[in-house]
């Protein structure tokens, strides 16, 4: 089976990984120079799903590929759906998050040739049958345990700090709750001197987040996007991950701080208490509160027996999960290959 994945990400034109053919065409420069407005979002809308269609028309006249599978963004999924449509090429949509009924993504994920739907969870597939999809067409899957952990973990066993150490990794953007996360950790920071906070990843609210850190002189890094070994190092020298989501389909971040035995601190949102139990593998706070957020983020930074428990449990409740191996034959069968 020959697997082609084209990128936003502009790195060099194209690269082979393990046989794999990686192109990366799409310029990711409205992103990285051009300010998260009105004026953004249009031109957004306009120049991705035209530069999406012709980088797919490109590689079809040369590959011929027999099926697309893209991931539900707005602007990429428009220029990929359409495309399937144009030349009949089934297409498949990974849906990842939850997104309101009422945004555009609603009618572009139906726009394509036989569609079908891969859908990250069951609040995924719910929002999925919600707008009108037929569940015969959606393949739900359970989060997957990841790869080679125990090879990162023996590369990186924490040090003895007196600091506790808070990482968040996600995108900088409201919808992650960034701004409660910092909000929070301002005012832990007032009552403990003996807490830091890593920030892994990208996006429109970076220059808000290095503001905030920088006039409240707090004990914050912004690591920028590190890619995933580099990633998964990270929560394996912290103490706590913390989500502040605002919505959230499940939390992937939260599967992998479980690998390594680390507690959790997230939001009541979308699917995350289906995987994490307050007071048993983690801690629940509610959305869009940040004083809840900085007690939280306390009483486990002053507890370390709570920390190693939480951590353990973490660790035992991935057991039921599944392995990639294991929910791979589902997915090519709904494939079709």
């Amino acid at each position: 089976m020959d697997v082609i994945v084209l990128t936003t990400y502009h790195v060099s034109s194209v690269e082979q990984t393990k046989g794999i053919n990686i192109f990366r065409t799409i310029p990711n420069l409205l992103e990285t120079y051009v300010p998260n407005n009105a004026i953004y979002k249009s031109l957004r809308y306009i120049f991705l799903p035209t530069a999406t269609f012709l980088s797919i028309f490109f590689i079809f006249l040369r590959y011929r590929p027999k099926l697309i599978h893209t991931h539900s963004s707005t602007s990429i999924t428009l220029g990929a759906c359409l495309f399937s449509l144009l030349f009949r090429l089934p297409v498949i949509i990974d849906v990842q998050d939850l997104f309101p009924k009422d945004l555009p993504l609603r009618w572009v994920i139906k726009v394509g040739c036989s569609p079908r739907y891969l859908a990250l969870g069951k609040k995924v597939e719910e929002m999925l049958i919600s707008i009108d999809i037929p569940a015969q067409k959606i393949l739900t899957l359970p989060l997957a345990r990841i790869p080679f952990v125990n090879e990162i973990r023996k590369k990186h066993i924490k040090e003895y700090e007196k600091e506790t150490s808070i990482l968040f990794v996600g995108e900088l953007t409201r919808i992650k709750g960034i701004d409660i996360l910092l909000e929070a950790f301002k005012l832990a920071s007032y009552q403990s001197n003996n807490i830091s906070l890593k920030l892994i990843g990208r996006g429109p609210m970076h220059s808000y987040c290095e503001d905030f850190i920088n006039e409240n002189h707090l004990n914050a890094k912004l690591l920028g996007m590190l890619n995933h070994k580099k990633t998964l190092e990270e929560i394996s020298c912290s103490d706590i991950l913390v989500l502040a989501s605002r919505t959230e389909s499940y939390g992937r971040v939260i599967i992998e701080a479980f690998e390594f035995e680390k507690p959790v601190i997230a939001t009541k949102v979308g699917g995350i208490p289906q995987l994490l139990k307050d007071g048993e593998n983690g801690m629940l706070v509610e959305p869009c509160d940040p004083s809840g957020l900085a007690d939280a983020m306390l009483k486990l930074s002053k507890d370390k027996a709570l920390r190693e428990e939480l951590g353990k449990n973490g660790k035992k409740s991935l057991m039921e999960m599944p392995t990639f191996e294991e929910i791979s034959k589902n997915i090519l069968d709904f494939y079709g290959l």
